[in-house]
Order: C-alpha cells, then structure tokens, then sequence
C-alpha cells in the first residue's frame, strides 16, 4: 500500500470516524431548505473559539474563494507575493493584469529587507504565508509586527497551516486594521472537501470596506458541519498534537542525515534539501511512500536547491521513513563520490 505523503491535509484523523462525525452532524438537516446566507452562525463559532471579535470575521468557501474575494474587491494597483506561496495570488493577478512582482524569500530575516521597496506605498497588496508551504518555518510575530507596522498598504496572511503552529497572527487583528489573516477548516480540520475557511480583519466591521463575497457561498452541510466540530474539537486537537510530536521525530531523525538541510517546521510537513532529492523520492516511492520534489511545485524557484516535501505521518511510519531517506541519500552520495 502506498501512502501519500505529498498531500498536506491531516494524516492523524481517521477517515472513517472523522466521516461519520460529519454525518452525526448534518443527520437532522433538511437539505432541501437554503442555510444561513452569510454563514453568521459559523463566524459567531469562530470567533469564539479562536477569540477574536464576531463582527471582523468572514466565512466563506475555503481560503482559496477568500484570498480570490479580497483580491478583486481591493483592485490593488500593485500585488507583492512573497513566494513561494500558494499560486492563486499570481494567478488572479495575472488573469487581472494587475501589477504583480514577485519577491522570493528563503530565509526569515530576509523578508523584510526584501519588502522594503513596497512598504511605503499604499497601493500595495502584500500577501505571504506563515507557516510557509513548502519550507514549513513560520514568521514569528515580531517580524510580522515589524512588517505591520511600516506596510502602508493592505497585508494578507495566509495561515491555512497555523492550527498545526505554536502561534497565530490571529491575535494581531485587533491591533493593526490592515491585516486579513486567512484560515481554513480544510487542513487540521479534516473538512477539505466540503471547501469552508474563514478570513479575520478590523476591515470587515466598516462599512466603507468593499468585500464582495457572493451569498450562499457555503453550503448548509459545511456550515453544520464547522459548528458541529467548532463546539466539539477534541479529536482536532488531539490529531494535532500527535502531528507535532512526529514532526519533531521526524525532523530529529532527518538532522542525523549528514548532508541534508532540513528546515525547521510549524507546519505538517517537513521540508529537506539535498542534490540527492530525486533518488530519495525514488527510493521512498519503492518503500511505499510518495513525496514531492520541491521543483514540481508551481512556481518553486528554479535556483533553489532541489530538495523534497514530506508530510508527516503517523506514527508507525515515521522511523521508517527516516531510514529510507539515509539510505537512499547515502546510496547517492557514494555513487556520487565513485563517478569517474
């Protein structure tokens, strides 16, 4: 059996019982019947399970139509996509011929010393990821801070990996008004295919703002669904944690490896460079395991090591797959070092 380790959603709930618990949600619904237009009852949900205030959140059908929304209805004069990132900002940009420029960053520190030719112009749309996808590492929120506090113009985050992190930007709202964090219940929530997220911004309770989310954007069986794990989120929780503690495993027993760089992660993926990349993702493959070289993502720089993607899996897969990652990468850097 191959396990699919290029998918990002979460490998720590069980299909079946997290299936049936959506069921047990949407059993008494009438689906012949319109749910709540504007998905209020699931804003007022998040708001309390996440602590931010009610009226500056917005749900909608996943971060995907969200991130879409906001962008069209801002019109920005000029969009700065901090890749790598999720490709829907370059492609809404390019389908609007908006100005768009791309400002690819590898390391923490570099953001800002990178984004320092837009922050003084109001035009500017800044949009990032924290934790990042597909290096994993999240932006502390000193930087974000920092960043917040000299960006004259709108920033977008995208945290749809954040439930698996150590903090949030969710808790900077309240004090910068030109912030939309951007999350998701496809990920830790385990409701990928049902397309519910939500977005957080002070922007939201003015009147003035213009956001132009069509109603009905979510269906009655997501919205029951959303509250029904909202007000029980045990088993989200759980599937969490145990998702951080093979991280760490993982991580751990990928810096053995002499010759990787493995980048520090908050996400529920773990990211290794290393000139072996495709012989280990074969080497995987064989074992059972698909993974994901850094360069078949879209738009992955094409300068950048080679490296690959790994999801973290359960626990019973997790040493094995740090063997398999040593012995392919030492198979390859012995071949390597006998090449005439």
């Amino acid at each position: 059996m191959t396990l699919d380790l290029t998918w990002t959603g979460n490998h720590f709930l069980d299909p079946r019982e997290q299936s049936e618990r959506m069921r047990s949600a949407t059993a008494s619904l009438d689906v012949t019947t319109r749910g709540d237009v504007w998905s209020r009852e699931v804003a007022a949900a998040v708001a309390g399970h996440f602590d931010v205030p009610a009226p500056f959140v917005r749900v909608g059908a996943g971060a995907t139509q969200l991130i879409d929304t906001l962008l069209r209805s801002a019109r920005p004069g000029l969009v700065v996509d901090v890749t790598p990132n999720f490709h829907l900002t370059a492609t809404v940009s390019r389908q609007q011929g908006w100005d768009y420029r791309s400002v690819p960053v590898r390391e923490s520190e570099e953001l800002l010393p990178a984004l320092a030719p837009y922050l003084d112009r109001p035009e500017a749309i800044t949009v990032l990821c924290s934790p990042r996808n597909p290096l994993g590492y999240q932006f502390d929120l000193e930087t974000i801070t920092t960043l917040l506090s000299r960006a004259r113009g709108l920033v977008v985050l995208d945290e749809v990996y954040a439930d698996f992190a150590p903090d949030t930007a969710l808790r900077l709202v309240s004090r910068f008004p030109h912030l939309v964090v951007m999350r998701t219940f496809s990920k830790a929530w385990g409701m990928a295919d049902l397309r519910i997220g939500f977005a957080v911004s002070q922007m939201f309770a003015r009147d003035d703002f213009p956001f132009w989310l069509m109603p009905n954007s979510v269906s009655g069986v997501a919205q029951q669904t959303a509250l029904h794990l909202l007000g029980r989120p045990e088993a989200v929780r759980e599937s969490i944690e145990r998702t951080q503690v093979c991280r760490h495993r993982l991580v751990a027993g990928l810096e053995r490896i002499e010759g990787l760089r493995v980048w520090p992660s908050d996400a529920n993926y773990v990211c290794l460079e290393t000139p072996y990349a495709e012989a280990v993702v074969a080497e995987l493959r064989e074992a059972g395991y698909t993974t994901r070289l850094l360069h078949d993502l879209r738009d992955y720089p094409a300068d950048w090591p080679a490296g690959v993607r790994i999801s973290v899996a359960p626990e019973s897969e997790t040493d094995a797959l740090v063997r398999c990652v040593a012995r392919a990468h030492a198979a390859a850097d012995r071949t390597a070092r006998t090449a005439p």
